[in-house]
């Protein structure tokens, strides 16, 4: 996601980087698997797996569902302490601020 490794580099594969981890070729097949489904990674049959190219639009909406569960536990947070909404959105602008 941070763009530190290239669209359509090659990886590993999945018995040299169990070897290279120590890990069972199970847990690092279930990794790339993963990887795979979540849309981080594609495979070529023969070739390998490789790093996908980056899904603006899913990492957007994968990063708003994390703000958006954030920002229950803040409200909820607040609630407890029976902060106003203005007192938190005053906090959110200060925030942004710095």
């Amino acid at each position: 996601m941070s763009g530190t490794l290239p669209s359509d580099e090659a990886l590993p594969s999945i018995r040299s980087l169990a070897k290279d981890l120590r890990i069972s070729v199970v847990t690092t097949k279930r990794a790339y698997d993963e990887l795979e489904k979540e849309g981080f990674i594609y495979t070529i049959a023969a070739k390998g797996c490789f790093v996908a190219p980056l899904n603006t639009d899913l990492l957007r909406e994968t990063n708003l569902k994390k703000i958006e569960d954030y920002m229950e536990k803040i409200v909820h947070l607040a609630a407890s302490c029976n902060l106003s909404e203005q007192e938190l959105t005053e906090m959110l602008h200060f925030m942004m601020e710095e």
